[in-house]
């Protein structure tokens, strides 16, 4: 039987992490070695841990998501090592379905809410040429009108598949990775402090990557974006970082000059599919199906950190936008 460790990474966020210990415990029928590395330098956060982990780890200081897995994996003695972030709660049997793909790596559904109805983003490779696609839409609306269709349609793909298929990127909250295929490709860099480590690493390992939609997970959608105030300067860093170490930083130069320069001027129910999105320019959104539905739920609402969430709904057929409005919190 292949043996599994689960490795969540935590930083202040220790109710959330015993939760997801608890459900993926029930998520496994093997049994499931358990270890977090605490990121938070409080020891209060160590010792809330100590007694739903099998092992856990006090780092001094916090060096981020990538040296967390890496310091983590010294404990792990698993074939199979999940790596998680604290705010995932594991569904049904979803460690064994991610197991049982026999992957080199291995990613779930991911969703927004417990009632799986809101659909996370798919994960993006991030190459240059997404860069230099990003950029033309920042100063033609005609590109981004396409580009924005493109990239409705390719979630709508994403959103729809039913069975598990070979794919380039997944999200770095839930990964299940081989040992093996772990220690071959030297772990993660730890240059990433937050952002594009999982990207960077899926570049870097041998063998297959599978989504395993049959696997679902609920995550707490951008909560670390939206808490942080350095999250978009850590963002910045890390993607230019990416971008060299792969070769594309002509294409975050060739952005830097464009924004230098002053922008230019210039159905049914069931057929509706309704995004949300921290981002005004819906970069990234979470999608739900179904018709009735006008806004995010009460739960999705109470766990949203940031002060603004914008909505959509578009055309599942064609990817036009029929409204777009703004929900915003009421300062007391």
């Amino acid at each position: 039987m292949t043996s599994v460790s689960l490795l969540v990474i935590n930083y202040r966020s220790s109710a959330l992490a015993a939760d997801a210990i608890a459900t993926a415990r029930a998520a496994s029928s093997r049994p499931l070695q358990t270890i977090v590395v605490d990121n938070s330098v409080d020891a209060a956060e160590a010792d809330a841990l100590r007694n739903v982990a099998d092992v856990v780890v006090a780092s001094p200081d916090n060096a981020g998501y990538a040296a967390g897995i890496n310091a983590g994996r010294r404990f792990c003695d698993g074939d199979v090592i999940v790596v998680s972030n604290p705010d995932v709660r594991f569904g049904e049997s979803s460690i064994d379905r991610l197991v049982d793909a026999n992957a080199v790596v291995a990613g779930p559904a991911l969703f927004w809410d417990d009632a799986y109805q809101w659909m996370l983003p798919p994960a993006e490779l991030h190459t240059s040429q997404a860069v230099i696609d990003r950029v033309i839409a920042s100063r033609s609306r005609t590109w981004a009108r396409r580009r924005d269709r493109k990239r409705f349609l390719d979630r709508l793909a994403f959103w729809s598949l039913d069975r598990t298929v070979p794919i380039d990127a997944l999200s770095g909250a839930v990964m299940a990775i081989r040992s093996s295929a772990f220690d071959a490709a030297g772990g993660f860099d730890e240059r990433f402090p937050l952002y594009f480590e999982e990207n960077d690493f899926l570049r870097r390992v041998k063998g297959g990557i599978l989504y395993v939609p049959a696997a679902r997970c609920r995550h707490l959608y951008n909560q670390s974006a939206a808490a942080s105030a350095e999250a978009a300067l850590l963002y910045a860093r890390s993607e230019l970082l990416y971008l060299r170490k792969w070769g594309g930083a002509f294409a975050k130069r060739f952005e830097g000059n464009l924004h230098a320069a002053s922008l230019p001027e210039g159905g049914d129910c069931d057929d509706v599919v309704l995004e949300a999105s921290p981002l005004a320019n819906f970069e990234t959104a979470a999608g739900h199906f179904g018709s009735g539905v006008t806004d995010v739920s009460d739960d999705v609402w109470r766990k949203y950190r940031g002060g603004v969430l914008y909505l959509r709904a578009v055309e599942r057929r064609t990817g036009r936008v029929l409204r777009s409005w703004t929900k915003a919190r009421i300062p007391a």
